[in-house]
């Protein structure tokens, strides 16, 4: 866990960063608050009873918390309205801080958990409280995922929203069996290798990324697209764009490619911006070079023009902004798909249209 977090801290591009790496945080504070309660047991009673309260405390806080960070994790890596609520954020550690006071009051009503006189750990009345707050958190996330996943607006991320969802299910099963046999300690290698697989799900995401950008890379281009066909709902309308930044060439020759980096990044972000509307219908890529590309799914035919001028509008005030030596414009064209073509001709018709606008353009000066 402690190798992970190293490695998050390097790399500052995985999603809901700070949530994950506050999760691999308590995991370790689980684990060792555990493994602390049980060396305490058995050992000379005058002195180990009270730690061994103390470390199982510890434990339980850290599992209440794992699961209220996973929740937090999730809904940052699907940008939900939680997160970008500080108000809502609060109100998800409501759980956390009324069940540490609940730990603290266990400490004399004994109503969780509690060491008899024979030195015994046992369970408290209240005992189910605790599986019934963190099954809570799960329960919430897997719902809220999977109702986004399937939401009419949302077929472009379905696939990863559907894993975020079915997560929750794994350390819900082993804390499932630990709850009926104690005696097997699966919760802590579960919970290890669960945060294993996020782990390496968020490498996965930034394989996909274009890191100058930001945007995703064209390694998916033709898995996605052929996606998006496939989940198509009547009445709607799928378009794919191309962009290709106007006289790249010139700009990196006479300013260097620094300033050219810089042109790119300002052509990302203004994509980025005026796409947020259009977040979860469409999918948008530095497909190479000087070029970029926007997949969207639209009831609105004319919403990728409006699109367009909005992203012109914004690389002009970002160019000025950034105090660009030069302009910074593109060519675009745009192919909306016919219901039969496959997904390297629906590209190939944008390319080809975006082309002859360039070379209509250069014409035309």
């Amino acid at each position: 866990m402690f190798v992970l977090i190293l490695k998050l801290i390097l790399n500052s591009r995985i999603k809901g960063q700070m949530y994950f790496r506050r999760l691999l945080t308590w995991h370790i504070v689980l684990f060792l608050s555990d493994a602390s309660s049980l060396l305490m047991m058995n050992r000379n009673r005058e002195y180990t009873d009270s730690l061994a309260v103390f470390f199982k405390s510890i434990y339980f806080i850290a599992i209440v918390v794992i699961t209220c960070e996973a929740f937090l994790y999730f809904e940052s890596c699907r940008d939900s309205a939680v997160i970008r609520n500080p108000g809502k954020i609060g109100l998800a550690f409501i759980p956390v801080f009324l069940f540490i006071v609940l730990i603290i009051l266990n400490l004399f009503l004994k109503v969780l958990f509690y060491i008899d006189a024979d030195g015994i750990y046992r369970r408290g009345r209240a005992y189910l409280l605790i599986y019934a707050i963190c099954f809570a958190y799960d329960i919430v996330s897997m719902i809220r995922s999977y109702l986004d996943a399937f939401r009419r607006d949302n077929f472009a991320v379905r696939g990863i929203y559907i894993f975020y969802g079915t997560y929750p299910l794994i350390p819900l099963g082993a804390a499932f069996v630990q709850f009926f046999v104690p005696e097997i300690p699966v919760l802590c290698p579960v919970l290890s290798v669960s945060a294993v697989i996020i782990y390496v799900n968020s490498m996965e995401y930034l394989i996909y990324l274009d890191p100058l950008t930001g945007l995703k890379n064209r390694r998916m281009i033709i898995h996605n697209i052929t996606s998006m066909m496939k989940n198509l709902r009547p009445g709607q309308e799928l378009s794919f764009t191309m962009i290709d930044l106007n006289n790249f060439k010139s700009i990196n020759d006479r300013f260097g490619h620094d300033t050219g980096d810089i042109a790119l990044t300002i052509i990302g972000d203004a994509i980025t911006t005026c796409m947020k509307g259009a977040r979860n219908r469409s999918i948008l890529y530095r497909y190479g070079g000087d070029e970029f590309a926007i997949i969207l799914c639209s009831d609105d035919s004319s919403e990728i023009e409006r699109d367009l001028i909005a992203i012109r509008e914004k690389t002009k005030m970002l160019a000025e902004e950034r105090k660009m030596p030069c302009p910074i414009t593109f060519s675009a064209g745009t192919s909306v798909w016919n219901g039969s073509d496959g997904p390297k001709t629906f590209i190939a018709v944008a390319d080809r249209k975006m082309y002859q606008i360039k070379f209509s353009a250069r014409r035309g000066r």
